[in-house]
């Protein structure tokens, strides 16, 4: 059994690799450490062969830990006290089934994959969130770069760009951006640009690329070549290199809020009432909407942002009234747009949140019927940008407590997502004088390896 300690030690800076990773009984698991453990010449060498499949992504970011056991991996057989009130309907795809609340997303089971034995080490919200969104264990407080990030420095626009689209930002959080999906130790200019506002708001407009009503575009320009006179004088003043970086900054800021194309891309009322009801009228159908839109015009990532997924008392009603109903709709939909467009091939959409819950429900008077935190085995979902769909990847054991076969670590995914993306993932930033790996795949952290059943 992989065996992975999740005590939460808050005095620290960060997780020590000698606390949170041990192996023990790899024999159980069918598995040897020689093929648990990759040097990072081997991995280098796998990650550089091969040209990237995917141009785009598309993350859905569940925030709080969505229950395994409620949507992706429902356990009938279990005992009363773990199975949940939920039943598992058949898919599309042969000897899969989900959560009987996603009857649509089950008609597009061939086009996703579900992994089942995600596990990392900590149950807490906020180091669990840093360790999905990054790929890594924070430690000496260094705060790593999330992979929209990584993409945005590595790829910047898309390939799908078309005439006028070299505007568009790169990066784009819908409707907003939680903690660590930003750029870490690399710096604000690798930051997303926040939606900030709800797309299935009427009259939705994107925050600060709306020019204020007085403001016309000619009376902008006037101000933007007064400024750059201004900085023109104080460089040859004070001569300082910083202004070349000021410059580039305010050219950016100037093209996305005048370029036709990116106010076209976010123009979401011009889909048709019946598409935009396929979806879902709220936020997080509006928000995979949105993002396909923004896909189809030459954005490399797009994170959509839901909560509402920490559901320690009365999880059944919350799933089956309001979270799982979306999902449905909203995933669903924007697979099958997706796939008929043309741009599923070239676009990872990818499903998960910090960690899962607890096989065991808690039907006490305190929480009626919840889950709690738990993160040594749960699910993600990943499909598109060249992964198969119609498959399962891993197992949980009989309720759902333990990686019974084939763990998969965050580490072990971001690589995989990277690979396809045409990123190494021993890419190395530099910070403070010292180069530091993207990801700590392929050194001698634990690993399950790259996903390559899915490619």
């Amino acid at each position: 059994m992989l065996q992975i300690d999740t005590e939460y030690r808050p005095e620290r800076t960060g997780l020590q690799r000698r606390d949170f990773l041990r192996i023990g009984g790899l024999s159980a698991l069918g598995m040897s450490l020689g093929n648990l453990l990759h040097t990072p010449a081997q991995a280098a060498s796998a990650a550089r062969a091969s040209s990237p499949k995917a141009k785009a992504c598309i993350l859905m970011w569940m925030s709080g830990g969505p229950s395994h056991l409620d949507t992706f991996d429902l356990k009938p057989d279990a005992p009363e006290a773990y199975k949940g009130l939920f039943n598992p309907i058949r898919t599309n795809a042969p000897g899969i089934q989900i959560c009987e609340h996603m009857p649509m997303l089950a008609k597009q089971a061939d086009k996703f994959s579900i992994i089942r034995s995600m596990t990392h080490p900590s149950p807490s919200h906020e180091t669990a969130r840093h360790i999905m969104l990054t790929g890594n264990v924070s430690a000496r407080g260094v705060v790593y770069p999330s992979y929209g990030s990584v993409v945005l420095r590595e790829k910047g626009q898309s390939e799908l760009s078309g005439a006028g689209a070299g505007a568009m930002p790169p990066y784009v959080a819908v409707p907003s951006a939680p903690d660590f999906a930003g750029a870490g130790y690399m710096g604000g200019s690798y930051k997303p640009l926040s939606v900030g506002s709800d797309p299935n708001r009427s009259g939705f407009r994107v925050s600060g690329l709306t020019l204020p009503s007085r403001l016309t575009v000619g009376r902008l320009e006037k101000r933007r070549e007064l400024l750059k006179d201004v900085d023109e004088w104080q460089r040859q003043v004070e001569n300082e290199p910083q202004f070349d970086v000021l410059d580039n900054f305010y050219k950016r800021s100037y093209e996305m809020i005048t370029a036709p194309a990116v106010k076209k891309a976010f123009e979401i009322d011009k889909e048709p009432d019946e598409l935009r009801e396929r979806y879902g009228r709220n936020t997080f159908g509006q928000s995979c909407l949105l993002a396909r839109r923004l896909v189809e015009s030459g954005v490399s990532f797009v994170h959509i942002e839901r909560g509402g997924w920490d559901n320690h008392g009365k999880i059944f009603a919350a799933l089956s009234e309001n979270r799982l109903p979306e999902l449905d709709r909203g995933f669903s939909a924007l697979l099958d747009d997706l796939s008929k467009r043309g741009l599923l091939d070239s676009t990872i959409v990818v499903w998960m949140g910090e960690f899962g819950r607890t096989p065991k429900v808690d039907w006490s008077d305190q929480w009626q019927g919840g889950r709690h935190h738990y993160s040594k085995c749960f699910c993600s979902v990943i499909g598109g940008g060249g992964f198969q769909g119609g498959r399962v990847v891993g197992s949980s054991g009989e309720v759902g407590e333990a990686v019974a076969e084939r763990p998969v670590l965050p580490w072990d995914l971001g690589a995989t997502m990277l690979k396809q993306m045409g990123i190494p993932h021993d890419t190395t930033y530099p910070d403070r004088g010292r180069n530091i790996r993207v990801l700590p795949f392929g050194t001698s952290v634990v690993s399950g390896g790259m996903l390559n059943e899915l490619l």
